[in-house]
């Protein structure tokens, strides 16, 4: 529900979406020069001259009505529209796969921000029972003091390990908050209530198949934009040479022209005109030498940056994978201390409680019971955050799939 919210109200997607709408724009202006330019055009007249502005000395009224057709076009022998339009096409797939990288992450940050609040949940319920569990251990304290078995000493320390954790929960209770803000924003439901949760309904994760392909990679929008902006760059360095040879146009006109309205479509009014035009520049004062540096600097700075966006794509997966790996091991070790300690802290208890052990013993217990348990929520939570991680960066998951342009 969370991602679906976020999908109908998101910002950042809705400014990738208005950017293809431009985008497309841009390309159906480019798409245009392909084809004639069709006009239809008319007009009608009525003048007067006056017998002192006239050159006959007579006062005359004069009707003039005309109506044409016409037509322009660009003969692209050199290929600049095809290029142009190439470019734009390119730039219309960049926005594209743009929006595509915008709802990856904003996909991925609002799975990434749901699990951190259910791991908050989490120590936050590990901080509930260690709370419970000093309060029972401070009123065992303080029936051994009311019998004489030990000093208020052991009143203290139970009270100060109390607030101790009390204030470990608060701090916890404001990250909490602090997420189911982020996720507000993120959806843009800015009163999103989320109830408590816990991990424990999470699925663990899967992990990658052994040799996953580096095609996998083709997936990711970011370096599928990078290729597109640098086909884009391509196209553009065609256009700049483009610009050096002649450039020829064909225009013309057919219509009709009288001085009454009566006769306007007679064959003997009938206007017609047919230019073919050509112009090749001479010495423009190095302006198209400009443009075409200009545009190979523009596909050296795209190429660059295909290349750094495959490469920053590569040590992502790398070190998703391997976070993947080391929280899914670190999560079994936790475990085993998880349990260990807890069976410690209930012994340690009974003891104290028998007078075998001193105090001190007991907060031992109960310190690395309760660290234990924080640890193993946040290790959980990480490992969860490092598969959304892995699947963004093989762009959504890591099935085969089919590449097309």
């Amino acid at each position: 529900k969370l991602e679906d919210l976020a999908l109908a109200n998101n910002a950042d997607l809705q400014i990738a979406v208005a950017r293809i709408a431009q985008a497309q724009g841009m390309a159906l202006q480019a798409g245009s020069a392909q084809y004639p330019n069709l006009s239809l055009a008319g007009s009608g007249t009525r003048s007067s001259q006056g017998a002192a502005a006239s050159g006959s000395g007579i006062d005359y009224l004069d009707n003039n009505y005309q109506g044409n057709v016409g037509f322009s076009y660009e003969i692209d022998l050199w290929g600049k529209v095809r290029r142009t339009v190439e470019s734009a096409d390119a730039q219309l797939k960049a926005s594209v796969f743009d929006r595509d990288s915008v709802r990856l992450v904003m996909e991925g940050s609002v799975a990434k921000a749901y699990m951190n609040l259910r791991a908050l949940d989490a120590q936050i319920k590990v901080t509930g029972n260690s709370i419970q569990t000093r309060r029972d251990t401070l009123r065992i304290a303080q029936a051994k003091l009311d019998g004489g078995l030990v000093s208020p000493l052991d009143i203290n320390q139970a009270q100060a390990t109390l607030s101790s954790i009390q204030a470990v929960q608060s701090e916890l209770i404001r990250q909490r908050a602090v997420a189911q803000n982020q996720l507000a924003v993120l959806t843009g439901k800015l009163d999103l209530k989320i109830p408590a949760g816990g991990l424990e309904t999470l699925p663990i994760p899967p992990l990658p198949p052994v040799g996953i392909p580096s095609e996998l990679l083709e997936a990711r929008p970011d370096v599928r934009k990078a290729e597109e902006q640098l086909v884009s760059a391509n196209a553009q360095i065609g256009v700049a040479k483009a610009n050096f040879f002649p450039s020829f146009s064909l225009s013309g006109l057919y219509g009709a022209q009288s001085v009454g309205f009566t006769n306007f479509l007679t064959a003997g009014g009938s206007i017609w005109a047919a230019t073919l035009g050509a112009m090749q520049p001479i010495f423009t004062g190095w302006l198209l030498t400009g443009q075409l540096d200009s545009a190979k600097g523009k596909q050296q700075e795209a190429l660059a940056n295909y290349i750094k966006t495959v490469r920053l794509a590569f040590a992502e997966v790398g070190d998703s994978m391997v976070s993947v790996q080391q929280t899914r091991e670190t999560s079994e070790h936790l475990s085993t201390q998880v349990t260990a300690s807890t069976n410690a802290q209930r012994i340690s208890i009974l003891r104290y409680q028998g007078g075998y052990v001193d105090y001190l013993t007991v907060l031992e217990a109960q310190r690395v019971a309760n660290e234990a348990s924080l640890a193993y929520a946040r290790n959980r939570g990480n490992q969860l955050q490092a598969s959304v991680d892995l699947f963004r960066a093989l762009g959504g998951g890591w099935q085969q799939p089919e590449f097309k342009r």
